[in-house]
């Protein structure tokens, strides 16, 4: 959720325009609002068990690492899944003139 918040909110900063006020503003909000739901869902359904979970992790992606919650480490992350992540942004990258009629940079 927090990468179609950040994907919508970038698109809105470089557009600007009414359409895409509505079409990006939306995802940004329902992204944003979907983060919310998810972790009181999550709460009423699992209880202590995700209130044991929550402790230590956070919604806002590295805010719980910030607060000293948790620790970063790159082991769980995994080096396939940042070279396969940064594989793929290169892709949209280079195909965005394609697909969608203008660069992405």
């Amino acid at each position: 959720m927090w990468g179609i918040a950040l994907w919508a909110a970038v698109h809105l900063l470089a557009r600007g325009d009414v359409a895409s006020l509505l079409f990006f503003g939306g995802f940004l909000i329902l992204a944003l609002a979907g983060t919310a739901l998810i972790d009181a869902r999550k709460a009423d359904t699992l209880g202590e068990e995700w209130a044991r979970f929550a402790a230590v992790t956070s919604n806002v992606p590295f805010s719980a690492i910030v607060e000293g919650r948790n620790r970063f480490s790159a082991r769980e992350i995994g080096a396939r899944r940042i070279v396969v992540g940064l594989v793929l942004y290169a892709i949209v990258l280079a195909i965005h003139p394609w697909l969608f009629g203008v660069r992405a940079y």
